[in-house]
């Protein structure tokens, strides 16, 4: 996705803070959900997930839109807006028309919740389609009747007799796995050898007329899809456990770097790296008020480590999406950051070689509020 290999992690994470603004889902009296769990729900149990309230309306004319009068409440779910779809769809038409400078809150509104819908349909059809009850049965039957199918289409085509049955089986499924195909965010699907592109589950089954052999990923995924659905976690372990062995196999320099992805999901040096300098500058605000020795050094270690976590997130950053750390205005921002506190480290270890080897005079220049009260 995205024109690289993400772990499903990261798709989870990015696509629910696209939605829902947050990496969490609260859910209402019942805990909250990671994105991944409400990510495997989307996938593989759309029923339940479209109970989710994870769409955010906030503005009065959007909920006016809907006949709703506004309240505290702010998140709500597909199942709630899905009546509205059409009414959605005409009012961005409207908004589209305009440029971005010159639509209103309103307009603005229903372009972005509109914009999730589609992210939230999309990833629905992203490896099965969402009405999917027995997929692995649905395909096995369509794997077997591919044969007899193709028989029968040159059959057709010479005047013969044929059977009209299964030719009409197959027909009557291409068009539903090319809307799949159509409709997928995900590219889950990889080549088979060593090069080729990803393609979604639903091209994979699309050219299935072709090949007559379903990709032994797509089968697993829809092992996977049927066990979740029942609950059988010794069946859904079972065929997850065969996935990431194939992947592990085939695809070995791609599962290695999707690994560290998902650790540097876990560890966020960035928030990790912000805290760090928030907690720095809070200690050299007390150093202030008392304890001035004990304080600056303790700030100074603390953007050390600071410095050590952002560096490693930019550097891990720079692995995954293999490009320079300045690509946008955010990276840009971290950038400056990371280079400032570098700057403030440095000072402040001259500082401290200065004021801890006993020296007493110093010229500080440049620094002059830095220099400690023993050298003034």
């Amino acid at each position: 996705m995205g024109g690289r290999v993400k772990p499903l992690d990261t798709v989870a994470r990015n696509a629910l803070l696209i939605i829902h603004g947050k990496q969490q889902l609260r859910l209402e009296g019942s805990g909250q959900l990671t994105a991944m769990e409400w990510l495997s729900d989307t996938m593989f149990n759309a029923s339940v997930a479209d109970g989710y309230p994870v769409f955010v309306v906030q503005n009065a004319d959007v909920l006016g839109l809907f006949g709703w009068e506004q309240s505290d409440r702010k998140y709500f779910s597909f199942s709630e807006l899905s009546p509205f779809l059409q009414k959605i769809e005409e009012q961005v038409e409207e908004s589209e028309k305009l440029e971005s400078v010159k639509r209103s809150a309103y307009q603005n509104a229903i372009l972005n919740l509109r914009n999730g819908l589609v992210l939230y349909i999309r990833l629905k059809n992203s490896v099965q389609p969402e009405d999917a009850q027995k997929f692995a049965s649905e395909l096995q039957i369509f794997e077997n009747n591919l044969p007899v199918a193709g028989k029968a289409t040159h059959q057709l085509q010479a005047g013969e007799n044929y059977d009209k049955a299964r030719l009409d089986d197959v027909a009557g499924m291409i068009p539903r796995y090319e809307k799949l195909s159509k409709m997928a965010y995900i590219l889950a699907v990889p080549p088979v050898g060593p090069t080729g592109e990803w393609h979604s589950v639903g091209n994979s089954l699309s050219r299935l007329v072709e090949n007559e052999e379903i990709h032994p990923i797509v089968k697993e995924y829809a092992l996977i899809g049927d066990a979740y659905r029942a609950r059988s976690w010794s069946a859904f372990n079972q065929h997850a456990n065969v996935l990431e062995t194939w992947f592990a196999r085939e695809k070995l320099a791609a599962t290695r770097r999707c690994s560290f992805e998902s650790l540097f999901n876990r560890l966020q040096p960035f928030s990790q790296s912000m805290a760090l300098y928030v907690l720095g500058f809070l200690l050299a605000c007390g150093s202030w008020l008392g304890w001035s020795r004990t304080l600056n050094r303790s700030t100074f270690y603390v953007l050390l480590l600071a410095l050590a976590v952002h560096t490693f997130g930019l550097v891990s950053r720079m692995y995954l999406q293999e490009r320079p750390p300045v690509t946008n205005l955010y990276s840009s921002a971290i950038f400056i950051g990371w280079g400032r506190s570098d700057r403030i480290a440095h000072s402040r270890a001259n500082l401290s070689r200065r004021h801890w080897s006993g020296v007493r005079r110093c010229n500080w220049v440049h620094y002059p509020d830095y220099c400690p009260s023993p050298c003034r």
